[in-house]
C-alpha cells in the first residue's frame, strides 16, 4: 500500500501533503497535513521493536493514564478499528495528532517536572507494561558485545572501569515504570509540557530517566545551574515517591546512561550490524568520542552532582 493511502485507515480525509521527516534514528516518520488535521505518521522499526503490538499496547495504557492529567500531556493516537495501529504490507503503522509546542532548550525545570510526573503517575497506575526490547539499558550486555566486536586494546579504559563500578549500583533499588528515553529533546514546551516518544516505556529504575535528562542538558559542558533546575523539577514532579536507595542511585544513572550510549555508538563503529542505522561508521566514532569526553567530565564532577542531588 502506498504511504499516501495509510492516513485514510485512521480516518484522515482530504490529504494535502505528506512530508518525510529526516531526523530520528529508528522509525520512518512523516508529517501529514489534511483537511481533518495535522498528524505524525510512523512505521515502526521491527528490528528495534520485534513486537510492535506490545509497544502499542503500552502506549494505549500510557495514554489512558494521562487522559485526565492537568500537569502534562502525551500524544493522542488515532484508532484503526479497535486498535491504535494499522497493519499494511507487513508493517505496523500508527498516527497521532501533531503536538504543538517549542523544543525544550532552556526550560530545564519544566522538563524535569514532566519526566518526574511521568514516573509518578505511571508507577502508581497499576499499568501492566509489556516487555518490548531485550536488554534495553542493560549496560553489561552492551559492554560484553563491545568487547566481542572491538579489539581489546581499543576498548577505552574508562568504560572497563565503569562496567565494574556499575555492577551493583542498583542493588536494592525499586523498579518503576519509566519513560526509557528521557532526553530533553522528547519534551515539547507549551501551556503544558508534552512527553513524546513513548516506544521505550519500560520497567526500570528512576535513575535511568534522571541520568538521561542530565546527560542531554550537559551535552555542551556541565552547567550546575541547568542540572539544579532540572533536579528541582524532577523532585517536584515525582513527589515523595523515591526511596533513599533511589535518591542515592541518581548519580549512577548519569554515568550509566552516558556510558551506555558511548558503548553502543562505539560498537556500531566496529560492527556491520548497526543499531543507529542512519549513521555512518565515522559518525558513530565521533559520537562515541563526544560521549566519552562527557563521561570523563561527569566523573570529575561527582561531588558537584551529588551535592545538587542532596540539596
Amino acid at each position: 500500500m502506498e504511504t499516501d493511502k495509510i492516513p485514510a485507515l485512521f480516518g484522515a480525509t482530504g490529504i494535502r501533503e505528506i512530508c518525510k521527516v529526516k531526523t530520528g534514528h529508528i522509525n520512518r516518520t512523516f508529517i501529514v497535513t489534511s483537511d481533518s488535521g495535522k498528524y505524525v505518521l510512523q512505521s515502526l522499526n521491527r528490528k528495534a521493536f520485534p513486537d510492535p503490538e506490545a509497544v502499542m499496547s503500552n502506549i494505549r495504557q500510557v495514554e489512558a493514564e494521562f487522559r485526565n492529567c492537568t500537569d502534562i500531556d502525551v500524544p493522542h493516537f488515532l484508532s484503526c478499528g479497535d486498535n491504535n495501529f494499522a497493519r499494511a504490507d507487513g508493517n505496523i503503522w500508527r498516527m497521532y495528532n501533531y503536538c504543538e509546542g517549542s523544543p525544550c532548550k532552556h526550560s530545564f525545570y519544566r522538563a524535569g517536572f514532566a519526566y518526574g510526573t511521568f514516573i509518578r503517575i505511571m508507577s502508581c497506575s497499576g499499568a501492566s507494561i509489556l516487555h518490548v526490547s531485550d536488554g534495553f539499558h542493560d549496560f553489561r550486555k552492551y559492554f560484553t558485545r563491545l568487547t566481542e566486536d572491538c579489539p581489546a586494546e581499543s576498548v577505552p579504559p574508562v568504560l572497563t572501569a565503569l562496567e565494574k563500578r556499575l555492577e551493583h549500583c542498583f542493588d536494592g533499588v525499586p523498579l518503576r515504570i519509566i519513560h526509557g528515553d528521557a532526553k530533553t529533546d522528547n519534551i515539547l514546551i507549551g501551556e503544558r509540557c508534552t512527553v513524546l516518544d513513548l516506544d521505550t516505556v519500560m520497567v526500570g529504575t528512576a535513575a535511568l530517566d534522571y541520568g538521561d535528562m542530565v546527560r542531554s542538558v550537559c551535552s555542551d559542558g556541565i552547567s550546575a545551574k541547568a542540572v539544579r533546575e532540572l533536579t528541582q523539577g524532577f523532585r517536584e514532579g515525582i513527589g515523595g515517591l523515591l526511596t533513599e536507595a533511589e535518591k542515592n542511585s541518581l548519580y549512577s544513572g548519569i554515568l550509566w546512561m552516558t556510558g551506555e550510549l558511548a558503548v553502543r555508538y562505539l560498537t556500531d563503529y566496529y560492527s556491520k550490524d548497526r543499531y543507529f542505522h542512519g549513521k555512518t561508521c565515522e559518525q558513530c566514532l565521533t559520537r562515541s568520542d563526544e560521549l566519552l569526553k562527557q563521561l570523563d567530565s561527569f566523573l570529575e564532577a561527582e561531588a558537584v552532582f551529588k551535592s545538587i542531588i542532596t540539596e
